[in-house]
């Protein structure tokens, strides 16, 4: 049986296979060889009392571990995004009734497309009353926190933005619309409701943006009990209003991690009291301010470290909660505050995304919901439409990543080599072979080879690796190259094909300096990924 044929569902990714090079024309018994050496380099390198890796001759072991069933299994929109709710203070200038960005958007679908931010705690309905146009900036971020009005048509256009680029939309409700007790005042959400379900939209919702921050931003205070009061609010609306079935999601904290811990106490009263209103718990996440962020920044393995802290911070709070509830990233970047400029929309900022991704799959995160598609130094897409490396990044995700989380150790306990395990996606196996997907990062500044323990003896006698290395000529650069090819898109908006380095299994695996790689390891036979 040979691998080496189109794609079942003739995606041409795949087609024309044979006219891919091999990474070497080393035979495996010499590629065997090399590793050998570089082993014993290590041995050597031991004896010596050097605890330094000898980056020139890096062997990297990871070990993959044969479950009968998947580590986790992570929504099918695992990989989502957001466009900030500010966005609709100039629709005339958004772009969502554009056939290029729709395109774009399409691209990374499934997923959910999340309306929200700052600008949702000042959003109107169809407003009738005169809003004050007098514009408030907040002394704290620079945003626009001053009073607008969305129509019903421009709601609408966004929604059949949704749609056309098989998103799901989820609308963040206004919560500082309050009576003189501070109770939620519902009226403009019920208005927003009802017009959804009467075009006979499918949503999901939230209520409010980082509602642990409002006396900061907006000199007002709602607290966790209150909104676990307003969000049972909602969702009783919802269920009355025909909404039954749609996701509620909240509180939207932020601050997680910090050391007074505000936004994990947040949510936990929050959780203790929403009467189970919310299907999942959501919370911010950003490594670095925007303003202050440096290239060091972004290949610091100390960064790279902030989010298993800040997960494990927001678990526990969950566990002390009494909640037995999955968690969604629903907003999060490399840099708060619109992003770093030249940074967080370059190659560079790709290896945290990308990290970021393993490692949340890997705790068990439900989704992650980049910011954002479009707007900001942190855009997927730039002001010109043209995609920034992000945007190349998850296109490939989605098509090689499958929400099955398998568990792979590193044995180096090296930091800047990152790598994870999943199944492989289904419209990326070939003659429906089983296969898995090892993606992560190298941020050394030099190459680095690496081996993957047990997996030889699940392999089909034709197994292939398929190996796909993104670089850059530079790390603040906007081009991003797979396998040494800039990647654009077809005249016709399409994606190129994505042509692999492909290897024996016997081959060794080397990661470019300053690299994101996936690798498909094409026959290889695990339980978890044949259920």
């Amino acid at each position: 049986m040979s691998y080496f044929v189109t794609n079942d569902r003739g995606k041409h990714q795949y087609e024309r296979l044979d006219e891919v090079h091999n990474q070497s024309t080393l035979r495996p018994i010499i590629s065997l060889i090399v590793v050998g050496i570089c082993m014993i380099l290590l041995i050597l390198s031991a004896w010596n009392f050097n605890n330094a890796i000898n980056e020139t001759s890096n062997v990297h072991v990871f070990y993959l571990n044969f479950k009968r069933s998947p580590l986790h299994v992570v929504s099918t929109k695992f990989l989502s995004f957001g466009l900030d709710t500010s966005l609709l203070r100039d629709m005339i200038n958004f772009p969502i009734e554009n056939e290029k960005f729709i395109n774009l958007a399409r691209h990374l679908a499934p997923a959910y497309v999340r309306i929200g931010g700052t600008s949702s705690d000042c959003l109107y309905f169809n407003q009738t009353t005169q809003i004050i146009p007098e514009k408030i900036i907040s002394p704290i971020n620079g945003n626009d926190i001053s009073n607008f009005t969305l129509t019903e048509i421009d709601f609408e256009n966004l929604y059949n933005f949704a749609i056309k680029s098989k998103l799901r939309m989820i609308f963040d409700l206004n919560v500082l619309i309050r009576t003189a007790d501070n109770s939620w005042d519902d009226i403009n959400a019920k208005d927003i409701i009802l017009f959804a379900k009467n075009k006979q939209m499918k949503l999901d919702w939230q209520l409010g943006n980082e509602p642990n921050s409002f006396r900061h931003v907006f000199n007002r205070v709602v607290n966790a009990t209150q909104l676990a009061n307003d969000y049972y609010q909602l969702r009783q609306l919802l269920n009355k209003l025909g909404y039954n079935e749609s996701i509620l999601v909240g509180p939207e904290v932020n601050h997680i991690g910090d050391t007074n811990h505000q936004g994990e106490c947040y949510a936990e009263t929050f959780l203790k009291n929403d009467k189970d209103s919310v299907n999942y718990v959501t919370w911010h996440q950003y490594y670095l301010n925007g303003r202050e962020a440096r290239v060091a920044d972004f290949i610091n393995v100390s960064t790279f470290n902030y989010l298993p802290m800040q997960i494990k911070s927001m678990k526990e709070a969950i566990k002390l909660s009494g909640k037995n509830i999955l968690m969604w990233l629903s907003e999060t970047s490399t840099a708060y505050g619109g992003g770093a400029p030249e940074l967080s929309d370059r190659f560079v900022g790709g290896f945290l995304w990308l990290d970021k991704l393993g490692y949340s799959a890997s705790t068990g995160l439900n989704v992650v919901t980049r910011q954002s598609l479009f707007g900001g130094y942190y855009a997927m897409v730039g002001p010109d439409l043209i995609p920034n490396p992000d945007w190349w990044v998850s296109v490939v995700y989605k098509q090689f990543v499958s929400e099955k989380v398998l568990k792979l150790t590193s044995l180096n306990n090296s930091d800047r080599v990152r790598l994870y395990a999943h199944c492989t996606s289904k419209k990326a196996l070939i003659s429906r072979v089983s296969a898995i997907t090892i993606y992560g990062v190298n941020i050394n500044k030099v190459p680095v080879h690496i081996t993957i323990q047990g997996i030889y003896s699940a392999l089909h006698r034709n197994a292939k690796i398929f190996l796909y290395a993104f670089t850059s000529d530079n790390l603040q650069s906007r081009d991003i190259k797979m396998n040494g090819k800039i990647l654009k898109l077809e005249p016709d908006g399409s994606l190129p094909p994505f042509w692999p380095i492909i290897l024996e299994p016997t081959q060794v695996i080397t990661l470019p300096p300053y690299s994101m790689v996936f690798i498909v390891i094409h026959g290889v036979k695990v339980p978890a990924c044949e259920a």
